[in-house]
């Protein structure tokens, strides 16, 4: 396992800690959405044309799931939605929430905001849905917010937006996410990149408030030289030959992947590749996709890393992978189903504690049941049912999710969370978490975490 270098935590920290103080220097963009593999069970809820209804309180809960199941993250949408489905056939085998089964709406952002923004309005305005779990690109989570949610007082947590800017969004808290900011991994990512023994690398990004936000924030933390920085179109393209020849012009070691998977970092990684133009590359989790991999070829990769927003190893994350794994028959390989696990779970937990599908409702009673204190909760079909039952005794409880604790601050934000480092393991086809740290935002500490 990579062991992080513990006598430089203390100028990490220092960088956590600038990157935080500028969060709202950094314009809004957007973050991860990509096509991934077919799983072995193909989602049960497919976006399509819902009956138009008025969002009522005191009907069942309805939940929507904005998910990229096409686009630049499309990898990513189809084990989201086999995470919702998960979610909820644990809350429903407990009797579900308010006396009644919690229902799931799924809409497809495309990875886009302007299709994103229409999903949202489908949900809200004729599904009527009480609150919306996603969306997973911040470039789309931001549109939503200011357009639909937020005016309309619906709750919305995202379990895929990294980038600082949500932290800073006027959003009458009604914004939340669960995984913690790129103001983390951006750190996290430049300790990789310096014990890699690489010194001097260009970083290809995205143009959304994701890319641009971890390229600068990596570039913040990392002691060694930035050649160049350069961003390329959040739309799918067939080529990005003239930012790839941008990119490595200053002759870097290695080339940092800050993009999505499809029509985005696949693009220019073939064209390095084939090209002979670059061979070291170092990635994110807007690029832990095995689809990327399968389509490139592993051989070219392998024993490369990168990082990716994870998960603080509990009891509880094993619980949940267990139970995805007995459902779908298949494990994922992409980041952030925990954080949708948990996403949903918590809003089950609140409209229960509130007793009302009321979306304000649901949004004031949200930290009651996330922070501490409270009576340990946790995932899976005995933990939900225990932590729904707790509730409803009139017990004050603190979910200790599927990813880790969820402590919302006041801006909707996690502030402690893990980052891990992964790997292309080329002979078992497989992303291979090699190590994790623990990363405190409110005092900038970072901690090995052992397994």
């Amino acid at each position: 396992m990579r062991m992080f270098r513990v006598a430089r935590y203390w100028l990490l920290a220092l960088a956590i800690l600038l990157a935080v103080a500028s969060l709202a220097l950094l314009p809004a963009c957007e973050d991860e959405e990509e096509e991934t593999p077919t799983p072995a069970a193909s989602p049960e809820v497919t976006p399509g044309e819902t009956p138009a209804v008025t969002p009522t309180v005191g009907g069942p809960l309805k939940i929507g799931l904005l998910g990229p199941l096409t686009g630049a993250l499309a990898p990513f949408g189809p084990d989201y939605v086999n995470t919702a489905n998960l979610a909820l056939d644990h809350i429903n085998a407990a009797g579900g929430v308010l006396g009644q089964d919690v229902e799931l709406v799924v809409g497809d952002t495309g990875t886009a905001p302007e299709q994103g923004v229409a999903e949202a309005r489908r949900l809200v305005d004729i599904a009527g849905v009480h609150a919306i779990v996603g969306a997973a690109a911040s470039g789309v989570t931001l549109p939503i917010a200011e357009s639909v949610t937020v005016p309309n007082k619906i709750l919305q947590i995202s379990n895929a937006s990294t980038s600082p800017a949500l932290t800073d969004v006027a959003d009458d808290d009604y914004l939340f996410r669960t995984p913690i900011s790129d103001a983390a991994q951006g750190v996290v990512l430049a300790d990789l990149v310096e014990d890699l023994g690489f010194t001097s690398v260009c970083t290809m990004y995205v143009n959304n408030a994701y890319g641009q936000g971890l390229s600068e924030n990596f570039a913040a933390a990392y002691t060694g030289t930035v050649t160049a920085q350069v961003s390329h179109t959040a739309e799918t393209a067939t080529t990005y030959a003239s930012e790839l020849a941008q990119c490595v012009e200053g002759d870097p070691e290695a080339l940092l992947a800050l993009s999505y998977p499809t029509g985005q970092a696949d693009v220019y990684l073939k064209e390095a590749i084939e090209g002979a133009i670059i061979d070291q590359f170092v990635f994110c989790d807007g690029t832990k996709s095995d689809v990327l991999f399968n389509e490139l070829g592993w051989e070219f990769f392998d024993g490369m890393q990168g990082t990716a927003p994870g998960a603080l190893e509990t009891e509880f994350g094993s619980t949940f992978d267990d139970a995805f794994e007995a459902k779908y028959g298949y494990i994922y390989q992409t980041p952030f189903n925990r954080e949708a696990y948990d996403a949903i779970v918590t809003i089950a937990l609140a409209a229960e504690k509130a007793g009302s599908t009321d979306p304000t409702a649901i949004r004031d009673a949200l930290r009651d049941v996330a922070n501490a204190p409270g009576e340990a909760a946790g995932p899976g079909v005995d933990g939900v049912a225990n932590a729904l039952a707790a509730v409803q005794a009139g017990t004050d409880i603190d979910y200790q999710g599927a990813a880790g604790s969820i402590e919302f601050d006041e801006n909707g934000d996690i502030l402690v969370g893990a980052i891990e480092i992964w790997r292309v393991d080329a002979a078992s086809e497989t992303l291979v978490t090699d190590s994790r740290v623990q990363v405190d935002l409110t005092t900038g500490v970072l901690t090995p975490i052992e397994d």
